[in-house]
């Protein structure tokens, strides 16, 4: 009887190890955000991947751009919309083409700009400095 409790106790622990082990780590496949983002939204776009969107939303949240970066086809346009109760910016930091700056936006108030130069685009709410946001132009 104790060869046989000590069998299935044994078991048991191999067990617990074997789905422990198989819970960690993950392949890097899992741990890609969707969308993009990251440095793959400096990468070239292959000629097989789907293209860039014409028109991309951004939602101001939290004190936030949510997303924070996005990606968008040349000649595109970016829509940001104020959600929260306090106003905000959208302030280009640098990046190709001309300089632009929304002035306030107010809670439900809207700014929308048109892209037209490939590149990274950093951008920025001047009344809350942390709040930064990125445009890829493909």
């Amino acid at each position: 009887m104790s060869s046989l409790f000590t069998i299935r106790r044994l078991a048991l622990i191999a067990c617990s190890i074997g789905l422990a082990v198989a819970g960690c780590g993950g392949g890097a496949e899992e741990q890609a955000p969707a969308g993009g983002g990251g440095s793959a939204a400096e990468e070239p776009q292959d000629a097989g991947g789907p293209a860039p969107e014409k028109s991309v939303t951004v939602d101001m949240k939290n004190i936030k751009f949510v997303p924070m970066d996005v990606t968008v086809a040349e000649g595109g346009t970016v829509d940001w919309t104020n959600s929260d109760q306090v106003p905000h910016t959208v302030t280009k930091g640098d990046g190709p083409g001309e300089q632009f700056d929304s002035g306030t936006v107010g809670p439900g108030g809207t700014y929308k700009r048109t892209f037209r130069r490939a590149g990274k685009v950093n951008y920025v709410c001047t009344i809350h400095p942390g709040q930064t946001g990125t445009v890829t132009v493909r």
